[in-house]
């Protein structure tokens, strides 16, 4: 059951850090009207829900500028953002105004509703399957699609957000989206290159069960939860963009205690490696997907690796296993955020079980596969004791992995009873200090044995890159986190309808510096160049995830240091750029930043480098991120050259035919489908 907890924490800690930005483009083509996708977002199973009437009168109650930290109370519209609203266009806003944590409350709430077929074209996308398949006309793309752009651009995240005219109990619980976005090589003999678009839910055991029966059928680990005594507490069926209903206590005991099998959604991220395309979940195995079709294959080992598709991820302590260990023990979760050497080709990541009879410690198993055949170069396992919760990312050098261990601890009463799911059972301490552990890689020159030291308060999210400084020897390591903080539930803004940003901490840049000689922490700040920008899901150019990178790129929120949605997209010069301390509240002008404005919002970014490009030069690439437009009510795919100022704004942006879910994590394979990908 605590491993659970440990999967729990893992796949909330990648989802806790959207304070992100994004960029304000001029509409494609004008919005059919205001409440097109409100309209649709009660389905034939729901029809008997609410009046058209009520919907747009319910729809009217989120006519409000976004709650943050700053401003925790809703904001009354300026009139210009009212204007906009009931003409349903974007507003009149300049790169200057923008960046300030301003957006629209009824927008983000757009940004999560459930993958399903626009008004204007019902058959568009398959309901159960998610599966929709089109080529994208040269009238929907704008600016100059890159000739040294090409390949496949693969996305995942929680897609499909309910069963049976019900939404799930939080977003990220939702079933996962694989979207496709194939890029076809430039001829000079044809006008138009191909591009093609194309989606399918990942069809796992706990999805096909909720199909067929039409209904949550087993926990996740945000919340969502079957439901017991349905004969007594019917579920309400408002629709699966309508807010979730909280079944009775009574109903969630029936349903749920003393059950601790936990569904794996498969929505985390997704990876093409080694012919394979890997969709992750840290609660359970990677899925295998067909890198062409989308079409899922089946729960994957990862090559062989991973022990025991069908047991439990817990295990005896090494020196009782062969003689103490039952059949139904002796399987492991694998992470979601694996990373790529840019130097072997390597795929690096780690798989882990709850070690018994400690209760309180894990096995870490850290593997290398060839980009070749998927076959195992090295393989290494450890214990990490005093710890029952998995790091969620690592920081990878040339020899060393660094796993930041947050502070967090569990209530499990709730969550044996049925009453919570286990992400609502936890808690976090804000002001106390995390763990830095360092472990050799499995093909590190020089072995060492682990070590782990004690740095400041924080809540780490994600890494973009690490290495090992030339000068001192030391380790430094970029990440993505929270600051000290009086924050006690941090699932709390997570559950619900979507993301409420007034309770979560503004997420900021830091760097990490650990001396590996003395085992002693050296230093932790924010960035240079990243003072008062609330950015998240970090990433630097590919071929430096392993060395000392001039810039790391994310989604921005805003830059006055406040915790609002991503709207928008800056590149960060973390090394040499200006460390200048500033006010809370005043605008960092020296960040390079694009916003697409306050009816937009943007999701991870991947640095994609172009095709036949000097791979030592961090600018010669591409920044690629897909951005949903509330006012089109569809999303795009922008396009920056990284040659230029990101405030330049993007070349291009390939126009989908509906909208895709907030996401998480992606990867580009340049070589074709299954074929070696980038990915943060």
């Amino acid at each position: 059951m605590r491993l659970t907890v440990t999967a729990l924490l893992t796949l909330f800690a990648s989802q806790a850090s959207l304070s992100p930005a994004f960029l304000l483009p001029r509409p494609h083509q004008r919005s059919r009207h205001l409440f097109s996708v409100a309209e649709e977002t009660v389905t034939a199973s729901d029809a008997d829900a609410t009046t058209t009437e009520n919907r747009l009168d319910a729809e009217k109650k989120y006519w409000e500028i976004g709650p943050t930290p700053f401003h925790p109370e809703p904001r009354p519209l300026t009139p210009e953002l009212e204007q906009a609203l009931l003409e349903s266009r974007h507003p009149h806003e300049s790169q200057d105004e923008l960046g300030r944590g301003v957006f629209l409350t009824t927008d983000w709430r757009k940004a999560w509703y459930s993958y399903q077929s626009p008004p204007s074209n019902p058959n568009l996308i398959d309901n159960d399957t998610g599966e929709a398949f089109y080529e994208i006309s040269e009238d929907s793309i704008e600016g100059t699609l890159p000739e040294d752009l090409v390949g496949t651009l693969y996305r995942n995240g929680a897609g499909k957000l309910g069963v049976g005219g019900e939404r799930v109990q939080h977003v990220m619980d939702g079933d996962g989206l694989i979207s496709q976005i194939d890029i076809g090589p430039y001829h000079e003999n044809k006008q138009q290159r191909r591009v093609t678009f194309r989606s399918k839910f990942v069809q796992t055991k706990g999805l096909q069960k909720e199909i067929e029966a039409g209904k949550f059928m087993a926990r996740g680990v945000f919340g969502t939860a079957p439901r017991g005594l349905t004969s007594l507490f019917p579920p309400p069926k408002r629709g699966v963009n309508a807010e979730p209903s909280t079944p009775p206590l009574l109903s969630r005991v029936a349903g749920n205690a003393f059950d601790t099998t936990l569904k794996n959604s498969a929505n985390t991220h997704v990876v093409s490696f080694g012919g394979k395309l890997l969709a992750l979940f840290e609660a359970g195995l990677p899925y295998a997907l067909d890198p062409t079709t989308l079409e899922t294959i089946g729960e994957d080992t990862m090559g062989g690796t991973l022990p025991g598709k069908d047991k439990l991820a817990i295990k005896m302590i090494p020196e009782l296993r062969d003689k103490y260990q039952p059949d139904f023990m002796g399987g492991a979760y694998h992470t979601a955020h694996p990373k790529l050497c840019p130097r072997t080709g390597h795929l690096v990541g780690w798989h882990y079980s709850l070690l018994l009879p400690d209760s309180d410690a894990l096995e870490l198993t850290f593997n290398e596969w060839s980009p070749k055949d998927f076959s195992l170069v090295a393989s290494k396992s450890f214990q990490m004791p005093n710890n029952d919760l998995a790091p969620h990312d690592m920081g990878m050098t040339e020899n060393c992995i660094v796993m930041l261990v947050n502070s967090l601890s569990m209530n499990q009463l709730p969550y044996l009873l049925g009453v919570k799911g286990p992400a609502a059972s936890m808690s976090m301490n804000g002001r106390a200090n995390v763990y830095a552990h360092v472990f050799p890689r499995p093909t590190a020159s020089k072995q060492f044995e682990p070590f782990v030291v004690e740095v400041p308060p924080c809540f780490s999210i994600h890494f973009s890159h690490a290495y090992e400084d030339e000068t001192t020897g030391n380790l430094v390591a970029f990440f993505s986190g929270w600051p000290p903080s009086d924050s006690k539930d941090f699932l709390g803004a997570w559950g619900g309808f979507c993301p409420d940003f007034k309770v979560i901490p503004p997420t900021h840049i830091w760097r990490l510096e650990i001396d590996p000689q003395t085992k002693q922490f050296v230093d932790m700040r924010v960035a240079n160049d990243c003072i008062n920008s609330c950015s998240e899901h970090i990433v630097c150019h590919p071929n430096f995830q392993t060395k000392q990178a001039k810039y790391v790129y994310a989604i921005t929120s805003n830059l006055v240091g406040d915790s609002s949605a991503p709207v928008g997209y800056t590149r960060h010069c973390v090394e040499d750029g200006s460390n200048r301390q500033l006010q809370v509240g005043e605008y960092n002008y020296e960040i390079d930043a694009y916003w697409f404005g306050s009816r937009c919002f943007t999701d991870e970014p991947l640095v994609v480098p172009k095709q036949g490009g000097n791979p030592e030069d961090e600018s010669d690439a591409y920044l690629l991120g897909m951005v949903f437009d509330a006012v089109q009510q569809r999303s795009f795919l922008s396009i920056f050259d990284l040659k230029q100022d990101m405030k330049k704004g993007p070349v291009c942006k390939i126009w989908l035919q509906s909208h895709i879910p907030h996401g998480l994590h992606g990867c580009f394979a340049a070589d074709g489908p299954g074929t070696s990908s980038v990915f943060c």
